[in-house]
């Protein structure tokens, strides 16, 4: 059982587990052959961990069982992690500068 607040939903290739609007991990296909494993992504923040599963069943028992066990870790990574794309934004009034200076020749 999840603990409150987590969730699963579709994902792109198969269950994405979702912590509020949050996706925390996916699993989906590894490849294209006739039983490929499924590789099971987890990232509440930070780089991704990836493992590898013989069924789509094991793979959610596993990020079920991952969410129970590290709730708090991934709770705490969401609540501080940023928005993702916070880097793009410009302050209103400051453009982007794109000229840089040229370096001078050498005299030799």
């Amino acid at each position: 059982m999840l603990p409150d607040g987590f969730h699963f939903e579709p994902y792109v290739g198969g269950p994405g587990l979702y912590l509020g609007e949050r996706l925390v991990a996916t699993t989906c296909p590894a490849n294209y052959d006739p039983s490929p494993p499924w590789r099971t992504c987890t990232f509440p923040s930070g780089l991704p961990r990836y493992v590898f599963h013989d069924t789509e069943e094991q793979a959610v028992r596993y990020m079920t069982a991952w969410a129970v066990k590290w709730e708090a870790q991934i709770r705490e990574s969401v609540r501080n992690a940023g928005d993702p794309f916070a880097h793009l934004m410009i302050a209103r009034g400051k453009g982007i500068h794109t000229t840089h200076p040229r370096r001078r020749r050498s005299r030799r």
